[in-house]
């Protein structure tokens, strides 16, 4: 099912971790190189499963010593909701936009950098699905997250 990921332009957070968990778990391949195409977060409050598929995805990419990143204010999720995750906080970056630079080109850079396991944005998926990302995230063995501007926009918490 990897392969599969090769020719496709993005996968939900679902697909991604039913397709590599069985793969990462009977082998030694590391989570962030099985998926380098871009990653689409899209949950309601009605319903998480995606959430939570997502969430298990950041807990694996968290076991790396190295930073999840969350590029701009629309892709940070509640603090809370990271630790029910069993997320480490002090593993976790948050990176303001700045007006230089497009929110794909910052996380091209991020995944580029290899010091990220996964690096979280938000927006229309169709803006990252780019060989560049692609190509970025296979280079620092990242993952790569778009959180859909609608589910940005509703700021899921826990309650």
């Amino acid at each position: 099912m990897i392969e599969l990921f090769e020719t496709l332009p993005s996968v939900s957070a679902a697909q991604a971790y039913k397709s590599t968990f069985s793969a990462i778990q009977s082998s030694s391949i590391p989570l962030c190189s099985s998926v380098t195409c871009p990653i689409e977060v899209s949950f309601s409050d009605e319903h998480q499963t995606e959430l939570a598929y997502f969430l298990r995805l950041l807990k694996q990419a968290n076991n790396e010593n190295r930073w999840i990143m969350f590029i701009g204010h629309d892709a940070v999720l509640d603090k809370k909701l990271l630790e029910s995750a069993k997320i480490d906080l002090s593993k976790v970056l948050v990176l303001h936009k700045t007006k230089s630079k497009s929110l794909p080109k910052l996380m091209e850079m991020a995944l580029q950098s290899g010091n990220c396991s996964a690096v979280i944005s938000s927006g229309e998926i169709s803006e990252y699905q780019t060989n560049a990302i692609r190509e970025a995230a296979q280079a620092g063995k990242s993952l790569a997250f778009v959180i859909s501007k609608e589910q940005a926009k509703s700021r899921i918490t826990l309650h």
